[in-house]
């Protein structure tokens, strides 16, 4: 039989080869299913040399296209290379012009391709099922799977080659298969998760596991406890403890599984390459095995999905610009732009109308998809003992050699489902909201920054007023971990993102930042996470809730200042263009890279001003309730020095030279945030109880100006702000006033300060010196302090340096007193002196009139 098998088999592939999902693949893999259901034609199939194709140029798209279920696995709706292009064209026969057709018809074409490649998928399961069932194929299955999986590695990269790497269509295809072979350990309690062994990763010699990026050890300490370990591991079949181990996990393997699929759960020696190898039960190999080809398939279709959807947005964006541009300036160039634009866009939407189909409106698979990765969580979770705060100290080495993208395609999978109607319904998200709580703010267990920004924005999407769903504000408003450590966890996060290690790292944290501010806004009016926040800010005054306040004050002056700075760019671009007679004059490609510059500016302006608007909301609604640590000696000064910086800039001479035409649509609201500010001075000013608030507007000498505040007053009542805050608000300027002038006598009454007494980075009088260990400088305490809020180093030669390191410099301090005290004494002397002089001068004056 098995030379006729052979050719039937090489038949059957062939039919399929390049059909899509409207062809005529379904006879074929029906005749496929037959077959296999036959022992002799099961051993047939995996004894095929096109089984796994061999050769030197094997890669993994010689493999989808020669191997003989490569082709089946190939059929597909979505777009794939030219030279590999399946028939009938589903972009072009469903969905060309697509905006022109009725709603109606779309559905329907959708409808058609979800059905097609459901049974697609059904079916491609079910050969997979049959020869895994008989011991004799299974292991040829895992070798098949296995290979796949390994020949595209290269399909994680941003960029794939499509002529070295499998389609994206095989690999979703296959991410629904593996989900259906996975649905048996998918049960609501997830009790088979105790047969996934974590040394997979370590020893698995069928899968490439080990030299992928971990979550957070190094790849010589992955390598390193694999050598250690090796010895200690039992890996031979003659171990009596091992056999015994094996025979004790086949029991519960085929003790928990379904009783039609007796031996596919079950642990058979057939499962490993050879009698040398460990030996893992099936759930464990699958379980590992989908999780690569959902890192490769459904998650790379997903990522390639969303840069559909930008590509599409910057060739409309483009097109509308050379549209303008075509208005004022007509040219044959431009007019090819533009029909090459619109021929682009065509092609991409049709593409994305295609992935549409297969992948976004098909819930059955982005449920699957989330059942899976909420078993990811729990093993996980149980790697560390469990959902419990707060985490161990030290990091188990199991969990921290897990691939890293484990946890990274359970976030993306998330934030895609987030962001379609309906998708989460029915979803338990418990146990990801709880896994999210306990590793957002530990990179002692995910060293990936990033990946734990991630986490803030999967959060993001299920904030009730974006999600719109009770279930995910039940999971901020009465969630037990939520309530005790997401507050706090926010906190930390926005202070480690500071520092990514990534040469992006300046401008990738605002957007962070920006999310999470959003997530800490909406928390702040939950009254039990107030609370917390309030708890935080008093125990951790002079720690993280301090670092937060330097980074969102350093965050707000750069963005506001950087808006402001661009308002005034964007307003030369537009009186140059408005000028067009001068405009008409200047050589088209000039016109068109001023035009782009203009809306470059445009959208730079946008953003900053959103996340300004952000920073500055947050501070002022915190510090409402919340004013010890802004009126510490380390901050104070700095949060007086951006308040006054503000107020400059809205209310002083250049204010005229910020109007815009459309403020709104660049997110610039100089009233709001100029009573936001206001605000922000006059809550400082009522929770000062030492009154040094005043003194530390005054030391500002780049923004303070006594006229700022009059002036702010006037703005504040003819925009209707409250009463009582413009008086409270004038009051403290005329403090200001009285302190500058106080200030200033003092400063005059000290007369020259010696060298030695003054702060060798601000040169002001130190009052706290203290010595710097590495570099042995000397400087003021409150100073240094304010430097390290932002950088843990010796300023002076940059060698690692905490508050905790500074040495008090007593001697030095008690002479600084002593100089002071004797130049109090020296003037008042000086004033009794001159109160005597005075005093004589007038006697004598009286006697001479006398006389």
């Amino acid at each position: 039989m098995e030379p006729i098998l052979k050719q039937l088999y090489e038949d059957l592939r062939g039919s399929v080869l390049k059909v899509s999902a409207l062809g005529t693949f379904q006879q074929p893999l029906r005749a496929l299913l037959l077959m296999v259901n036959y022992p002799v034609g099961a051993k047939a199939l995996v004894n095929h040399p096109w089984w796994i194709p061999k050769g030197v140029y094997l890669n993994g798209r010689v493999i989808e296209m020669t191997s003989i279920l490569g082709p089946f696995f190939h059929v597909s709706a979505l777009p794939d290379h030219a030279i590999f292009k399946s028939e009938p064209d589903i972009g072009q026969q469903c969905f060309s012009e697509a905006s022109t057709r009725r709603p109606a018809d779309l559905l329907s074409s959708f409808t058609t391709i979800k059905t097609v490649m459901n049974n697609l998928y059904d079916g491609l399961a079910e050969v997979l099922m049959c020869l895994l069932k008989n011991t004799n194929t299974r292991e040829n299955v895992l070798e098949y799977l296995a290979e796949v999986i390994n020949r595209n590695a290269s399909r994680a990269h941003l960029q794939a080659d499509p002529l070295s790497c499998a389609s994206s269509g095989m690999f979703v295809n296959l991410s629904a298969v593996m989900l259906r072979l996975c649905e048996p350990f998918l049960d609501a309690n997830l009790t088979k998760r105790d047969k996934i062994d974590p040394k997979y990763v370590f020893y698995s010699s069928r899968l490439e596991l080990r030299g992928l990026t971990a979550l957070h050890a190094t790849s010589e300490e992955v390598s390193e406890w694999f050598n250690n370990n090796t010895a200690k591991v039992d890996i031979s079949t003659n171990n009596s403890d091992g056999q015994n181990r094996l025979l004790q996990s086949q029991e519960a393997t085929s003790s928990g599984s379904n009783a039609n699929e007796p031996s596919l759960l079950q642990n058979n020696n057939s499962v490993s390459r050879s009698s040398e190898k460990a030996k893992y039960p099936f759930i464990c190999e699958c379980f590992f095995m989908t999780a690569r080809v959902l890192n490769l398939g459904l998650l790379k279709a997903f990522s390639d999905f969303k840069h559909l959807v930008q590509d599409i947005s910057r060739c409309e964006d483009a097109l509308s610009s050379f549209k303008a541009m075509q208005e004022q300036a007509p040219s044959a160039q431009l007019q090819q732009d533009i029909t090459r634009l619109e021929k682009e866009i065509e092609l991409y939407s049709q593409e994305k109308l295609c992935y549409e189909a297969q992948i976004l409106r098909d819930g059955g698979i982005l449920q699957r998809a989330l059942s899976y990765y909420r078993l990811m969580v729990v093993y996980l979770v149980g790697l560390v003992g469990g959902f419990k705060m707060p985490l161990p100290p030290t990091c188990p080495k199991e969990f921290a050699s897990m691939p890293e993208h484990f946890v990274e395609d359970t976030m993306e999978l998330l934030i895609f489902a987030s962001r379609i109607p309906r998708a989460l319904d029915g979803v338990m998200l418990d146990d990801f909201m709880n896994f999210i709580i306990m590793f957002m703010a530990s990179p002692e267990y995910i060293r990936n920054p990033y990946l734990r920004a991630k986490m803030v924005e999967v959060l993001n999407c299920w904030m009730p007023r974006r999600s719109g769903s009770k279930a995910t504000e039940t999971l901020f408003e009465g969630h037990q971990l939520s309530l005790e450590y997401l507050v706090r966890n926010l906190l930390k996060l926005y202070v480690d993102i500071e520092f990514t290690g990534s040469h992006t790292q300046f401008y990738d944290k605002f957007n962070i930042r920006h999310n999470i501010a959003e997530l800490l806004e909406y928390l702040w009016q939950v009254p039990s996470h107030r609370n917390v926040w309030r708890k935080i800010a008093k125990e951790e005054e002079k720690g993280v809730y301090l670092n937060f306040l330097n980074f969102l004050i350093n965050d707000s002056i750069y963005l506001l200042d950087e808006s402001l700075n661009k308002i005034l760019e964007l307003k030369e671009l537009e009186a140059e263009m408005s000028n067009t007679v001068e405009w008409e004059r200047r050589p088209a490609q000039e016109r068109q890279e001023r035009t782009r510059l203009f809306h470059s500016q445009e959208n730079i302006i946008r953003i900053d001003m959103k996340l300004a608007n952000e920073d500055v909301s947050l501070l002022a609604f915190t510090s409402e309730q919340i004013t010890a640590p802004f009126l510490l000696p380390e901050m104070v000064e700095r949060v007086a020095s951006m308040l006054n910086y503000f107020l400059l800039q809205l209310v002083g001479p250049q204010r005229k030279s910020l109007s815009l035409k459309d403020p709104e649509k660049y997110e610039f609201r100089p009233k709001l945030l100029l009573k936001q500010i206001v605000n922000i001075y006059v809550n400082l000013a009522r929770g000062d109880k030492d009154k040094i608030f005043p003194i530390a507007i005054t030391k500002d000498g780049r923004s303070y100006n006594e006229q700022l505040f009059g002036a702010a007053a006037d703005v504040l009542r003819r925009i209707g702000e409250d009463g009582r805050i413009i008086q409270e608000f004038v009051d403290l300027g005329a403090k200001a006033k009285v302190a500058a002038s106080e200030a200033m006598d003092a400063e005059a009454a000290l007369g020259d300060i010696p060298d030695e007494f003054l702060d060798p980075i601000q040169y002001t009088l130190m009052r706290d010196p203290v010595i710097l260990p590495s570099s042995r400088v000397i400087v003021d305490r409150p100073v240094i302090q304010r430097h390290l809020l932002s950088d843990s180093t010796d300023p002076f030669n940059r060698s690692h340096l905490t508050a905790d390191m500074l040495i008090a410099d007593v001697e030095l301090k008690a002479r600084i007193e002593e100089f002071i005290k004797s130049q109090e004494l020296k003037r008042r002397g000086e004033g009794l002196s001159m109160q005597s002089t005075k005093a004589t001068i007038q006697t004598t004056d009286t006697t001479t009139l006398i006389d």
